[in-house]
Protein backbone atom coordinates (compact mmCIF):
# COMPACT_ATOMS: atom_id res chain seq x y z
CA UNK A 1 0.00 0.00 0.00
CA UNK A 2 2.87 2.40 0.86
CA UNK A 3 3.84 2.51 -2.78
CA UNK A 4 0.22 3.26 -3.97
CA UNK A 5 0.23 6.23 -1.73
CA UNK A 6 3.68 7.58 -2.44
CA UNK A 7 2.28 7.13 -6.05
CA UNK A 8 -0.80 9.26 -5.76
CA UNK A 9 1.37 11.88 -3.85
CA UNK A 10 3.53 12.19 -7.40
CA UNK A 11 0.47 12.38 -8.98
CA UNK A 12 -0.97 15.33 -6.66
CA UNK A 13 2.63 16.95 -7.08
CA UNK A 14 2.35 16.51 -10.66
CA UNK A 15 -0.94 18.68 -10.69
CA UNK A 16 0.47 21.22 -8.29
CA UNK A 17 3.38 22.07 -10.62
CA UNK A 18 1.05 23.22 -12.74
CA UNK A 19 -0.16 26.20 -10.66
CA UNK A 20 3.08 27.65 -11.90
CA UNK A 21 1.56 28.41 -15.43
CA UNK A 22 -1.73 29.53 -13.89
CA UNK A 23 -0.14 32.36 -11.70
CA UNK A 24 2.04 33.12 -14.55
CA UNK A 25 -1.10 33.58 -17.03
CA UNK A 26 -2.52 35.71 -14.06
CA UNK A 27 0.22 37.66 -13.68
CA UNK A 28 0.37 39.09 -17.35
CA UNK A 29 -3.00 39.59 -17.83
CA UNK A 30 -3.23 42.31 -14.90
CA UNK A 31 -0.18 43.74 -15.09
CA UNK A 32 -0.58 46.63 -17.10
CA UNK A 33 -3.45 48.74 -17.20
CA UNK A 34 -2.64 50.62 -19.90
CA UNK A 35 -3.34 48.46 -22.36
CA UNK A 36 -7.55 49.47 -21.83
CA UNK A 37 -6.75 52.91 -22.56
CA UNK A 38 -7.26 56.23 -20.40
CA UNK A 39 -10.96 56.17 -21.28
CA UNK A 40 -11.87 52.56 -20.57
CA UNK A 41 -9.33 51.98 -17.80
CA UNK A 42 -11.87 52.72 -15.62
CA UNK A 43 -13.90 49.59 -16.33
CA UNK A 44 -11.64 46.96 -15.87
CA UNK A 45 -11.03 48.08 -12.05
CA UNK A 46 -14.30 45.74 -10.01
CA UNK A 47 -12.51 43.08 -12.36
CA UNK A 48 -8.86 43.73 -10.78
CA UNK A 49 -10.23 44.17 -7.10
CA UNK A 50 -12.26 40.43 -7.72
CA UNK A 51 -9.06 39.56 -9.31
CA UNK A 52 -6.94 39.61 -6.34
CA UNK A 53 -9.45 37.64 -4.28
CA UNK A 54 -8.87 35.45 -7.45
CA UNK A 55 -5.09 35.05 -6.78
CA UNK A 56 -5.30 34.58 -2.98
CA UNK A 57 -7.83 31.34 -3.48
CA UNK A 58 -5.71 30.02 -5.92
CA UNK A 59 -2.75 30.68 -3.96
CA UNK A 60 -4.58 28.61 -0.98
CA UNK A 61 -5.32 25.34 -2.99
CA UNK A 62 -2.01 25.32 -4.15
CA UNK A 63 -0.45 25.43 -0.63
CA UNK A 64 -2.94 22.85 0.45
CA UNK A 65 -1.70 20.26 -2.21
CA UNK A 66 1.67 21.05 -1.67
CA UNK A 67 0.66 19.82 2.48
CA UNK A 68 -0.96 16.78 1.79
CA UNK A 69 1.58 15.85 -0.65
CA UNK A 70 4.42 16.18 1.92
CA UNK A 71 1.87 15.02 4.54
CA UNK A 72 1.48 11.23 2.86
CA UNK A 73 5.26 11.40 2.24
CA UNK A 74 6.17 11.83 6.42
CA UNK A 75 3.27 9.73 7.04
CA UNK A 76 5.22 6.76 5.15
CA UNK A 77 8.56 8.26 5.95
CA UNK A 78 9.41 8.53 2.19
CA UNK A 79 11.46 11.41 1.16
CA UNK A 80 9.96 13.24 -1.24
CA UNK A 81 11.42 13.56 -5.07
CA UNK A 82 13.69 16.44 -5.50
CA UNK A 83 12.62 19.23 -7.63
CA UNK A 84 12.96 18.82 -11.32
CA UNK A 85 13.98 22.24 -13.16
CA UNK A 86 13.66 20.52 -16.38
CA UNK A 87 9.99 19.11 -15.61
CA UNK A 88 8.57 22.27 -14.42
CA UNK A 89 10.08 24.12 -16.90
CA UNK A 90 8.42 21.44 -19.67
CA UNK A 91 4.84 22.89 -18.63
CA UNK A 92 2.99 24.40 -21.13
CA UNK A 93 2.10 28.11 -20.89
CA UNK A 94 -1.34 29.02 -20.87
CA UNK A 95 -0.78 32.98 -22.14
CA UNK A 96 -2.47 33.50 -24.91
CA UNK A 97 0.07 35.34 -27.72
CA UNK A 98 -0.84 38.85 -29.39
CA UNK A 99 -2.37 38.55 -32.95
CA UNK A 100 -1.18 41.12 -35.23
CA UNK A 101 -4.24 42.92 -36.49
CA UNK A 102 -4.74 45.03 -39.69
CA UNK A 103 -3.89 48.64 -38.80
CA UNK A 104 -5.41 52.08 -40.29
CA UNK A 105 -3.92 54.33 -42.19
CA UNK A 106 -4.13 56.92 -39.49
CA UNK A 107 -2.16 54.71 -37.12
CA UNK A 108 0.78 54.31 -39.30
CA UNK A 109 1.86 57.83 -38.34
CA UNK A 110 3.69 57.02 -35.15
CA UNK A 111 2.94 59.92 -33.08
CA UNK A 112 -0.88 59.72 -33.60
CA UNK A 113 -0.82 55.75 -32.95
CA UNK A 114 0.88 56.82 -30.31
CA UNK A 115 -1.90 59.04 -28.53
CA UNK A 116 -4.74 56.56 -29.49
CA UNK A 117 -2.80 53.84 -27.83
CA UNK A 118 -2.46 56.38 -24.85
CA UNK A 119 -6.24 56.95 -24.79
CA UNK A 120 -8.06 54.28 -26.24
CA UNK A 121 -5.67 51.14 -24.78
CA UNK A 122 -4.86 48.17 -27.17
CA UNK A 123 -7.54 46.15 -28.20
CA UNK A 124 -6.04 43.31 -29.44
CA UNK A 125 -3.50 42.68 -26.28
CA UNK A 126 -7.03 42.87 -24.51
CA UNK A 127 -8.37 40.15 -26.74
CA UNK A 128 -5.26 37.83 -26.14
CA UNK A 129 -6.12 38.62 -22.26
CA UNK A 130 -9.48 37.13 -22.67
CA UNK A 131 -8.22 34.10 -24.42
CA UNK A 132 -5.76 33.69 -22.09
CA UNK A 133 -8.31 33.76 -19.21
CA UNK A 134 -10.09 30.98 -20.89
CA UNK A 135 -7.27 29.44 -20.97
CA UNK A 136 -6.60 29.11 -17.24
CA UNK A 137 -10.72 28.28 -16.91
CA UNK A 138 -9.42 25.26 -19.05
CA UNK A 139 -6.30 24.71 -16.90
CA UNK A 140 -7.91 24.95 -13.93
CA UNK A 141 -11.20 22.34 -14.97
CA UNK A 142 -8.55 19.95 -15.70
CA UNK A 143 -6.64 19.93 -12.86
CA UNK A 144 -9.93 18.97 -10.73
CA UNK A 145 -10.74 16.72 -12.96
CA UNK A 146 -7.51 14.58 -12.80
CA UNK A 147 -6.99 14.90 -9.32
CA UNK A 148 -10.68 13.32 -8.48
CA UNK A 149 -10.17 10.55 -11.40
CA UNK A 150 -7.01 10.21 -9.32
CA UNK A 151 -8.82 9.65 -5.97
CA UNK A 152 -11.61 7.49 -8.00
CA UNK A 153 -8.51 5.17 -9.04
CA UNK A 154 -5.66 5.54 -6.52
CA UNK A 155 -7.40 5.67 -2.76
CA UNK A 156 -10.19 2.92 -2.43
CA UNK A 157 -7.30 0.20 -2.27
CA UNK A 158 -6.13 2.09 1.02
CA UNK A 159 -7.01 1.86 4.63
CA UNK A 160 -8.43 4.73 6.62
CA UNK A 161 -8.37 7.04 3.62
CA UNK A 162 -11.79 8.67 4.20
CA UNK A 163 -9.83 11.94 5.50
CA UNK A 164 -7.85 12.37 3.10
CA UNK A 165 -10.80 11.87 0.53
CA UNK A 166 -12.24 14.65 2.16
CA UNK A 167 -9.72 17.36 2.15
CA UNK A 168 -8.91 16.27 -1.49
CA UNK A 169 -12.78 16.69 -2.24
CA UNK A 170 -12.63 20.15 -0.99
CA UNK A 171 -9.91 21.15 -3.23
CA UNK A 172 -11.43 19.22 -6.56
CA UNK A 173 -14.78 21.82 -5.31
CA UNK A 174 -12.63 24.60 -4.73
CA UNK A 175 -11.00 24.11 -8.22
CA UNK A 176 -13.69 23.88 -10.34
CA UNK A 177 -15.22 26.91 -8.42
CA UNK A 178 -12.33 29.01 -9.47
CA UNK A 179 -12.21 27.77 -13.27
CA UNK A 180 -16.00 29.18 -13.49
CA UNK A 181 -14.36 32.57 -11.73
CA UNK A 182 -11.79 32.76 -14.72
CA UNK A 183 -14.24 31.72 -17.19
CA UNK A 184 -16.32 34.92 -16.08
CA UNK A 185 -13.24 36.84 -15.74
CA UNK A 186 -13.00 35.55 -19.81
CA UNK A 187 -16.11 36.61 -20.62
CA UNK A 188 -16.04 40.05 -18.86
CA UNK A 189 -12.60 40.82 -20.62
CA UNK A 190 -13.93 40.42 -24.01
CA UNK A 191 -16.72 42.25 -23.23
CA UNK A 192 -14.44 44.88 -22.49
CA UNK A 193 -12.10 44.41 -25.54
CA UNK A 194 -14.91 44.81 -27.75
CA UNK A 195 -15.83 48.53 -26.29
CA UNK A 196 -12.04 49.00 -26.29
CA UNK A 197 -12.05 48.19 -29.94
CA UNK A 198 -14.81 50.44 -30.34
CA UNK A 199 -13.48 53.39 -28.41
CA UNK A 200 -10.40 53.20 -30.76
CA UNK A 201 -12.48 53.08 -33.84
CA UNK A 202 -14.75 56.27 -32.53
CA UNK A 203 -11.45 58.39 -31.53
CA UNK A 204 -10.22 57.51 -35.09
CA UNK A 205 -13.13 58.62 -36.95
CA UNK A 206 -13.20 61.62 -34.96
CA UNK A 207 -9.49 62.66 -35.73
CA UNK A 208 -9.94 61.91 -39.42
CA UNK A 209 -13.61 63.71 -39.55
CA UNK A 210 -12.84 66.81 -37.49
CA UNK A 211 -9.29 67.05 -39.02
CA UNK A 212 -10.67 68.33 -42.58
CA UNK A 213 -13.71 70.98 -43.12
CA UNK A 214 -16.70 68.50 -41.46
CA UNK A 215 -20.02 68.79 -43.59
CA UNK A 216 -22.97 67.91 -42.40
CA UNK A 217 -23.07 64.60 -43.13
CA UNK A 218 -19.95 63.71 -41.04
CA UNK A 219 -21.36 65.46 -38.42
CA UNK A 220 -24.18 63.18 -38.43
CA UNK A 221 -22.13 60.10 -39.08
CA UNK A 222 -20.50 61.08 -35.85
CA UNK A 223 -23.04 61.67 -33.62
CA UNK A 224 -24.43 58.65 -34.78
CA UNK A 225 -21.34 56.73 -34.21
CA UNK A 226 -21.53 57.92 -30.48
CA UNK A 227 -24.91 57.10 -29.78
CA UNK A 228 -24.11 54.25 -30.95
CA UNK A 229 -20.61 53.60 -28.55
CA UNK A 230 -23.33 55.03 -25.64
CA UNK A 231 -25.60 52.27 -26.04
CA UNK A 232 -22.53 49.48 -26.55
CA UNK A 233 -20.67 50.91 -23.13
CA UNK A 234 -24.14 50.42 -21.16
CA UNK A 235 -24.77 46.84 -22.62
CA UNK A 236 -20.90 46.39 -21.09
CA UNK A 237 -21.65 48.16 -17.73
CA UNK A 238 -24.30 45.73 -17.02
CA UNK A 239 -22.88 42.64 -18.54
CA UNK A 240 -19.80 43.08 -15.92
CA UNK A 241 -22.14 44.11 -12.92
CA UNK A 242 -24.24 40.91 -13.90
CA UNK A 243 -21.13 38.62 -13.96
CA UNK A 244 -18.93 39.99 -11.14
CA UNK A 245 -22.10 39.65 -8.59
CA UNK A 246 -23.28 36.34 -10.41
Amino acid sequence: MTGQIVRHAGRVEAVRLRFAAVHEASAVVVGDETVYGRLCRWIIHPVLEKHARQDELVAYVEENLRLIVAGLYDLYGVRAPAPDPVREAAIPSLVAPVEEATTAALERIAPLRDVLDDLTGLPDVVAAHAVTWYNIAVEQQAMADELEEFLELDVPEWTGADEHVRLMSHNVEALRGLSSVSAAFGEITESVGVLVAQTRRLVRELVVGLAVAPTDATLWRLACRIAVYGVALNTTLDHIRARLNG
